[in-house]
């Protein structure tokens, strides 16, 4: 049985940008699609999605390869830890101005935030767990 759902339905994501790359599944925890649709509207920039929804094998499949994936990831669908489905998204950033307006944003508006060289992590684990917001580096 698939986990697929279909978001077609906004106007700034799409299903290729959210699903798992190996699963092709996607499926997001209640209300991230809207508070993501929301934090869009107001950074009022592109954003350009990429990585989403992570299935378990897609999950172990990038930690395989070096890549800094938590094994507890709030992009995963079914993480069992937190029983939370995705409420994550990687954004691409490659310059200092994006940067700092995407980590302002995110931080005033409740996103817990990690900073890579090229994208700028953000999730809602406040949302949808006990952990607080924080603001991390890879």
């Amino acid at each position: 049985m698939s986990l697929r759902k279909n978001y077609n339905d906004n106007s700034f994501f799409n299903d290729l940008e959210l699903e798992c790359p190996t699963s092709h599944d996607v499926v997001l925890q209640e209300g991230f699609l809207s508070t993501l649709i929301a934090f869009r509207m107001e950074y009022n920039k592109p954003m350009t999605i990429t990585s989403a929804c992570r299935s378990q094998e897609h999950n172990d499949w990038l930690r395989s390869r070096g890549y800094p994936a938590s094994a507890n990831s709030f992009h995963k669908i079914g993480n069992t830890k937190y029983n939370t489905d995705t409420c994550a998204v990687d954004v691409a950033c490659s310059d200092g101005v994006s940067r700092k307006d995407l980590v302002e944003l995110a931080l005033k508006r409740g996103w817990s935030v990690g900073v890579a060289k090229t994208f700028i992590h953000i999730d809602r684990r406040s949302d949808y767990t006990e952990l607080p917001q924080v603001l991390y580096v890879y």
